[in-house]
Parts: C-alpha cells; sequence; structure tokens
C-alpha cells in the first residue's frame, strides 16, 4: 500500500472564502482533516509573510505552530516562491514512491490538487477527485492577473 502525503498551503485555507485571514479557521480545517483521513501524513506549509496578514494575536499562535513544527514556512526567497516550494516538496515525495494531494489555489504543475470545501461548517477534504496540470497549464496560470480577496465592510 502506497503512502500518502498531503500538502496543505495554509494560506489558501486559513483565507478559504473570508475577507481576512483566520488562524482559528486553519486550525478548523486541519482538525476535520485529521479525522476524514487519519491515516495519512501532513505537511502545512505557509507563505513566510502569513503572519503579518492575521490579527494581532493570531500572529503569536502563528509562531508558537511554527515552533510546534505544525507548520513550515517556506524559506524567504525560495526559487519560484511559495508555489516553487510546494512543487519541490511533491517531486521529492513522489521519487520516494508516495501519492501526494495538495490542496492550494496555486498553479503547481505535475501536483495533483484535491478539493476542499465547507459544509455549513464541515470542512471536506477530496483526496480522490483530483486534478493535475501539466507544465505548460500551470505557467499560463501563473502568468494570469492574482485574484483580488475580498476586502472586510
Amino acid at each position: 500500500m502506497t503512502s500518502t502525503l498531503l500538502l496543505v498551503d495554509a494560506g489558501m485555507v486559513a483565507g478559504f472564502r473570508r475577507a481576512t485571514l483566520s488562524l482559528a479557521q486553519l486550525h478548523q480545517a486541519l482538525v476535520h482533516l485529521h479525522r476524514q483521513h487519519p491515516d495519512v501524513q501532513v505537511a502545512v506549509i505557509a507563505d513566510p509573510s502569513l503572519k503579518w496578514d492575521l490579527a494581532g494575536p493570531e500572529q503569536t499562535a502563528f509562531e508558537g505552530d511554527i515552533v510546534a513544527q505544525a507548520i513550515v514556512c517556506a524559506p524567504a526567497g525560495a526559487f519560484d516562491g511559495t508555489a516553487g516550494f510546494l512543487e519541490r516538496a511533491a517531486a521529492r515525495a513522489r521519487a520516494a514512491g508516495t501519492r501526494v494531494v495538495a490542496f492550494t489555489d496555486r498553479a503547481l504543475s505535475d501536483v495533483a490538487l484535491g478539493r476542499l470545501r465547507n459544509d455549513g461548517g464541515r470542512w471536506l477534504w477530496d483526496l480522490d477527485d483530483t486534478r493535475t496540470i501539466d507544465a505548460a497549464e500551470a505557467a499560463t496560470a501563473a502568468s494570469a492577473p492574482a485574484r483580488r480577496r475580498r476586502r472586510a465592510r
């Protein structure tokens, strides 16, 4: 049986359908992930700037998550940024014979992208209905204008 590694983009989950990022939302979603899929390995990857997008008290909690190794930050200045870091992590895991599913809103080439949704407060992590895009499609998506996050009113 092949093991499965889930690469979770912390910023995407923390900002899922929200005007502002929420570390509490990320934590809730991860609890649901571990309940739904207890046998998978999970790596939560964050852009280092995520801390500054969080509210004051959550910044301290974010630092605690890093110290506890619950979240790993992509190195500042990483080649191709956080998306490149995710792609390289996926490639290394696949080379070791591990199935990889990423949950991100970034364009990653040759990485199976899972679907995440929130159904009335219950987070659903779909590992089976994945989509993989090739390098050309990822390059096109990466060069498209960035989507803007809704502003709080």
